[in-house]
């Protein structure tokens, strides 16, 4: 019987239309928006599972997820290219973790990682292998994954391989050791692993639509909370999850989702540019021309428009047809941009002879670095005619001077105020996960001499629900901080500070009075950078006494409280050659409660912005209590330029850091004015790197 071909119908080649419309309008930059969007738990991917495809370098974000039982809460960023890391707090709604009301429902806090190994090319696919929960106490979630993704527009297509988590059996829970089975016993991983896959179709910049294979056994998964106390009564009637992915504003990312057959969800995310200033700085230069008021006086007429474009402590001194000038950058910050500053100013000056420019940048009155150059090579730089790197091979730089200039000083800034917002915040006290306070420092500062600063700076938090039922461990030097915190109004430091600068590049500095809000006494270091300021290496130690919880004027009398503490490191710091504005401190040494043993802090710098994060080990066996035997004192930090908020340049920045509650492990005082941070940047190595900004 001969066969019977039935037109298609008009539903079905309307279908088919959209289909090849869709397919064929998609632009290149619009489907390409959505490759680096996150899955539920802020790693880039689909829904549950993970693609091949990493965030852009320097770039991060911020999100929230719900896929009940779950919240998922994120932060994750690129500190260089092709490396993804990702903070996650899991929260299991309506399961309790203690009986304490403070605490609420069940929340686990991870930290997951995932690198792109290879790009994709025009035949090859991306792939990139992935950890998830690798490391701490709990690790409930752990699991580690390859994937693979290819693009075929407007089709991204991944396909991998994952355990743990994603695979047929939970890895074991607990213990402080690293879960990197994938490396260490691959055909284990292999054999224990699941497969994965999902596209996404992108045939718009302002929305695209998701579906994945979940290879996740949430019934079986007994890791995790969840198993018992939801899944085994509402097991999953599917492992196919679908959603639609919108683009809401440059700012705002939402996913709405379908998965496990029975659950509706939503992942919010806010995509941000590391160091990106939210209000376009704008520079407030005044030249010599433009300065007036003291038309016809040319120390005076100069320092004024030094003055007035953010200059302080100006010397300036005229020999013969030689320029030397002396100034505190006060507003720049990044030192270069101060040099090129002076350099416009030094530019409009047309009827005075000057050959030769000596300029020596301080700071508190402590020479800090001698730039050299002449008066017709800066004119040619700042008219375009010099390129920055000629400039630099035409100039000078010297960091080993600790003269200043013999002259009156005009324009004396000994007092400086400072006004901050504060935000502090604690993680897993059994009283409440979250602890925080929010409120404000304000900082004093007077400068009376070369190097010497009196501090002293208060600090008001109206917002604080800082508490915990916890008592003091077995050698108390931070586990008793909460008691400190949870007031509202604290005198944080009173003190004061010497730096001297010595020949050679040698520093020293010592610091005595209130240091902290936990400690009082006196502290001591001494720095010298090494090969043009890529390796600094100093020596440091301390010696205080524990502060009184309630009087800030008295020392502490609590029973466990040691007549001194006392602290002694080596101390070194190296800028990796091999990654661009990262760097290594390593502090080796005595610790505050005795342990001795390493802290390791790398950082990375992305346009005025430092990430950092570190991991002790020392020998804890001094411990006699389960919490810090055995402990590793781990966190995150950031230091982030007010610049970057206030539409002007400024050096002022606001620190922030992230551990988990207070333990003893490992515990230093907190510094004023380390001699580090201190030098900076203000070396040859760095100085001639950070013009090419310019």
């Amino acid at each position: 019987m001969k066969k019977v071909y039935k037109p298609y119908s008009f539903k079905s080649r309307a279908f088919l239309f959209l289909i090849f419309f869709l397919i064929f309008s998609t632009k290149v930059e619009a489907f390409e928006h959505f490759l680096h969007s996150p899955n539920n738990y802020g790693v880039t991917g689909l829904m549950s599972i993970p693609t091949a495809r990493v965030m852009k370098k320097h770039t991060f974000r911020i999100g929230v997820s719900n896929d009940t039982p779950y919240n998922h809460y994120y932060f994750t960023l690129s500190p260089m290219k092709g490396l993804e890391l990702n903070a996650l707090v899991t929260q299991i709604n309506g399961l309790k973790a203690f009986s304490i009301s403070g605490y609420r429902s069940y929340k686990d806090k991870s930290i997951d990682i995932k690198y792109q190994l290879f790009k994709e090319g025009k035949y090859t696919p991306a792939v990139a292998i992935g950890l998830i929960d690798p490391y701490g106490q709990v690790k409930l979630y752990s699991g580690q994954y390859i994937a693979l993704s290819k693009k075929i527009y407007p089709f991204d297509f991944t396909v991998g391989l994952g355990n743990g988590r994603l695979g047929k059996e939970p890895l074991p829970v607990g213990g402080s050791k690293f879960n990197l089975q994938m490396f260490e016993h691959p055909r284990t991983w292999l054999r224990q692993s699941n497969v994965f896959w999902g596209f996404q179709f992108s045939p718009s910049k302002k929305w695209a639509l998701m579906l994945e294979y979940d290879p996740i056994e949430y019934t079986h998964d007994t890791s995790d909370p969840a198993q018992s106390f939801y899944f085994v009564r509402k097991p999953p009637k599917s492992h196919y999850n679908i959603g639609l992915r919108l683009n809401l504003t440059s700012l705002v990312e939402v996913d709405l989702t379908y998965q496990r057959g029975d659950t509706f969800g939503f992942n919010i995310s806010m995509p941000f540019v590391i160091g990106r200033p939210m209000i376009p700085i704008v520079d407030h230069i005044v030249t010599y021309e433009d300065e007036k008021k003291y038309y016809n006086n040319f120390e005076k007429r100069l320092a004024a428009a030094l003055y007035q474009s953010g200059f302080r402590n100006i010397k300036i001194k005229m020999v013969n047809d030689n320029l030397w000038l002396e100034a505190e950058n006060d507003t720049y910050f990044y030192t270069p941009k101060a040099i090129k500053v002076i350099g416009e100013i030094l530019s409009t000056i047309k009827k005075k002879s000057i050959k030769k420019v000596h300029i020596i940048l301080a700071q508190n009155q402590i020479p800090i670095l001698e730039f050299d150059t002449t008066k017709k090579d800066i004119d040619d730089y700042i008219n375009g005619k010099l390129k920055t790197w000629q400039f630099l091979y035409l100039s000078k730089l010297r960091t080993d001077v600790y003269k200043g200039i013999d002259a009156p000083m005009l324009y004396p800034h000994r007092f400086t105020f400072e006004l901050k917002p504060s935000l502090e915040t604690f993680l897993n006290d059994p009283s409440g996960f979250f602890r925080y306070r929010i409120g404000f420092t304000a900082g004093v500062e007077y400068r009376p001499w070369e190097g010497g600063t009196f501090f002293t700076e208060a600090s008001y938090y109206p917002i604080n629900n800082i508490g915990t039922i916890n008592h003091p461990l077995s050698i108390p030097v931070r586990s008793d901080l909460p008691f400190y915190l949870e007031h509202k109004f604290a005198l944080d430091s009173l003190l004061y500070n010497q730096i001297f600068k010595f020949p050679d590049n040698i520093y020293t500095r010592l610091t005595a009075g209130v240091l902290e809000i936990e400690y009082s006494g006196v502290d001591t270091e001494i720095a010298k950078p090494f090969f043009h300021g890529k390796l600094l290496l100093g020596l440091s130690g301390s010696l205080v006494k524990k502060r009184s919880i309630n009087n800030p004027f008295a020392f502490s009398r609590q029973p466990y409280a040691k007549k001194y503490y006392h602290t002694e490191f080596l101390r070194m710091r190296y800028y990796l050659p091999f990654v661009r504005n990262a760097f290594v401190d390593v502090k080796y040494g005595r610790f505050l409660a005795g342990d001795k043993g390493f802290m390791i802090r790398v950082s990375k710098v992305i346009k005025g912005v430092t990430l950092s994060a570190w991991y002790s080990f020392t020998n804890t066996n001094i411990f006699t209590d389960p919490y810090n035997r055995g402990y590793h004192d781990f966190g995150i930090a950031a230091s982030i330029p007010f610049r970057l908020f206030k539409g002007r340049d400024m050096r002022t920045v606001y620190n922030y850091s992230l551990s988990p509650w207070s333990r003893d492990v490992a515990q230093d005082i907190s510094h004023y004015d380390e001699l580090f941070d201190y030098i900076g940047r203000n070396t040859k190595y760095w100085l001639y790197h950070d013009f090419s900004r310019y």
